[in-house]
């Protein structure tokens, strides 16, 4: 994109020419005769002409002035986000194997790293939940006469509860894949099986560390109402961890039915995000039962035989007692799993050059989008190298500091003005970097099963799921235009205006709206102190024409703004909450243009008019929260289409319980925007808002007895 400069005087030739002339008399009133032959004027066009030069020689300040200006304001452009993948290794060494940090992993040219050490073992997995098995209908004999022979086998009768066990499908992204709700569950657990394979070796196992990978479903399915979920928005809540996991390893028996097991790392800060749990093993398996049994403490029945002789173990992960917030839904479950982020480490150490002794020293590294805290710089003085610090400006820095400071987009370590704001490399004190980070960008938003090479041999490795947190690095004429509001609030949020900008600051927000004075448990009264922060995805694969952030989202949102408020400011981080719509418009068509095509232009032109997200709505910005729907105006954006000769009408309905209510406007509330929930569009009368399709729906001592299986 061509970077537009700002014309500080726009003054042409003939201008000058003209404002030179006009001062004569003022200046040289004895000069009456003025022609384009005189001498004199002669010299002013001269003038025009190198005045002309100038300005316009003024006017074309670079790009690399631009980029010194953002960094004499503290605003330097946003470097590359780099994506992070979660990362599966499969080997068929008994005795395990090894992948230390910091190995590379690719995706074709593109290049990640792993975060943390993985021991991979020749070990499968199984997610499973109790899933409460439904009631029979009052007619089904055969079904009732099933479960009375399950309970008469029984050897302690009392109170039963049927359950069907639910397996966590291996591939996340298989069309039939559906999340697990542990909350849903009869024990609340989810349990996870460890199967062995030809290779495994159960003494190897003994006491040592598994890697758990766990992805949790936080897609948010049921619709947002403001008046009743206000404490799960809270921004010191969604920035918090969860409450925590506790992970027991089943072994029966009268010592007790639970060991519990050490976890040395979680990653997924309580199943609140994608990540690793790295558990380790007792030093004695339990030796498990050939049948399972009916107890609540016991574990699930698996139904496939080839899956139940393989189990080694079975894990339950739960809350702790009297947790305020449940487990949720899990997407996956795998092991021998690591995080892997799609960065570098520079190969070798850099010398950037000799000090000068002079404030404001700059030196370029070899690479650009440097991770930040990740630089380890050294300059050599009079007693041998010396460490100095990575830090994010100079405004702490006091005499004697040894600190510098990362421009990370363009690489450029920068040392301070010196003085009393820190020490700066003297004359000939060598400066070099022995390591740091680089990379990022979208393209390292790769899709499942893309990674699949690990550099340098190993254990074979493959991504369930896609990478995601990819993001270009800002451009400088973006950079430019932040410079305003930066400056304005200075990484404060104080006003609407800050929260919202801080809030789509973040490359998956598409749209943020600010709402002072709002409380969602009490949405009709202004409560002093609240502010709500209502967060539109860029992205929503569910239903991208009314796109809903997940948790992880909202969580992200929370923990940039929270850190910024007032602490007097009570701050809730919401999804949107929509007002079903239907539209039905009966078009009339013009000769010669095909009826299918201008139906669906009228359809498309419809959707984008009602688009929450930018560039759709009406002015371009997505549907304004509170902004009433009008059928006039409806019909005027309909009727622009070409081909479309005029309306036979249009209809506008808003949803009332379980049916569709005939409106000419519908006024949602002040933070509701529509959902086009329906829309039809015919060649000539409009049929009823509402019917052609209906909406599908959104998705004491008790022995928990697995529902008996059907034999042919």
């Amino acid at each position: 994109m061509t970077l537009i400069g700002p014309i500080l005087d726009d003054r042409t030739y003939e201008r000058l020419r003209e404002e030179l002339i006009r001062r004569i008399p003022v200046h040289t009133p004895e000069w009456t005769d003025v022609n384009e032959s005189d001498p004199g004027v002669v010299l002013l066009e001269l003038f025009a002409f190198l005045g002309e030069s100038l300005l316009y020689r003024f006017n074309q300040i670079p790009d690399a002035t631009k980029v010194a200006f953002l960094r004499l304001l503290d605003v330097p452009s946003r470097p590359a986000a780099a994506a992070r993948v979660l990362v599966t290794a499969v080997t068929q060494a008994p005795r395990g194997v090894q992948v230390l940090a910091g190995r590379e992993l690719r995706a074709g040219a593109i290049a990640f790293e792993t975060r943390d050490e993985l021991y991979a073992w020749p070990l499968e997995v199984l997610g499973v939940g109790k899933v409460r098995a439904p009631e029979p209908d009052p007619g089904d004999a055969y079904e009732r006469a099933r479960r009375d022979e399950a309970v008469r086998r029984l050897k302690d009768k009392g109170e039963v509860a049927f359950y069907e066990p639910v397996v966590l499908p291996a591939d996340p992204l298989a069309p039939e894949a559906a999340p697990l709700d542990v909350d849903g569950t009869l024990d609340q657990a989810l349990w996870v099986a460890l199967l062995t394979t030809p290779a495994t070796d159960l003494a190897e196992l003994r006491g040592r560390t598994i890697f758990l990978g766990i992805e949790p479903e936080e897609s948010i399915t049921a619709p947002f109402t403001a008046a009743g979920e206000a404490g799960r928005y809270r921004s010191t809540g969604l920035g918090q961890p969860g409450p925590g996991v506790r992970w027991q390893l089943w072994r029966g028996g009268a010592a007790g039915p639970f060991l519990p097991l050490e976890v040395v790392r979680d990653g997924t800060k309580g199943l609140q995000q994608g990540g690793v749990v790295a558990l380790t093993l007792p030093r004695e398996l339990p030796v498990l039962p050939a049948e399972p049994g009916t107890a609540r403490t016991d574990p699930p029945r698996l139904d496939e035989p080839a899956q139940a002789v393989r189990v080694a173990a079975w894990l339950r992960a739960t809350r702790p007692p009297g947790a305020a917030e449940g487990m949720g839904r899990v997407r996956w479950v795998g092991v021998n799993a690591v995080e892997a982020v799609q960065e570098r480490t520079a190969a070798q150490a850099e010398l950037l050059g000799t000090g000068t002794g002079e404030a404001g020293q700059s030196y370029r590294l070899t690479q650009q989008n440097v991770r930040p805290g990740t630089v380890e710089l050294e300059v050599e003085e009079a007693g041998g190298w010396e460490r100095w610090q990575e830090a994010d400006d100079f405004t702490r820095t006091r005499d004697g500091d040894r600190h510098f400071v990362v421009d990370r987009a363009d690489g450029l370590v920068r040392f301070g003005p010196g003085g009393r704001q820190g020490r700066v490399p003297q004359i000939g004190e060598r400066v070099r970097v022995r390591s740091y980070r680089y990379g990022g960008g979208a393209a390292g938003n790769v899709p499942a099963g893309a990674v699949t090479t690990l550099t340098g041999g190993g254990p074979q490795v493959a991504n369930p799921l896609p990478a995601r947190g990819g993001e270009d690095a800002e451009r400088l004429d973006a950079a430019l235009e932040r410079i305003p509001a930066e400056v304005h609030r200075r990484d404060r949020a104080v006003t609407a205006a800050d929260f919202r900008d801080l809030a789509a600051r973040l490359p998956e927000v598409a749209r943020a709206e600010a709402l002072p004075l709002f409380h969602p448990a009490t949405p009709a009264v202004p409560t002093p102190g609240a502010v709500s922060v209502v967060v539109f995805p860029r992205q929503d694969a569910r239903d991208p024409g009314a796109p809903v952030p997940d948790r992880g989202l909202l969580r992200r949102v929370a923990q940039e703004l929270d850190a910024r408020r007032l602490i007097t400011t009570e701050l809730y981080v919401l999804p949107p909450d929509y007002v079903p719509i239907a539209v039905s418009a009966g078009v009339a068509v013009h000769d010669g243009h095909p009826v299918d095509a201008v139906r669906r232009w009228v359809e498309l032109i419809l959707r984008q008019f009602l688009a929450p997200v930018p560039p759709y709505g009406p002015d371009g910005g997505g549907w304004p929260l509170g902004r009433v729907i009008r059928r006039a105006e409806l019909e005027a954006v309909a009727v622009q289409v070409e081909g479309v000769d005029y309306l036979e009408g249009l209809l506008l309905a808003e949803r009332v319980g379980d049916t569709w209510v005939r409106r000419d406007l519908i006024t949602p509330a002040s933070w509701q925007v529509p959902r086009l929930a329906e829309v039809t569009v015919v060649a000539g009368p409009p049929l009823q808002p509402g019917a052609g399709h209906p909406e599908p729906p959104v998705s004491g001592k008790v022995d928990y007895l697995p529902l008996p299986r059907e034999v042919c």
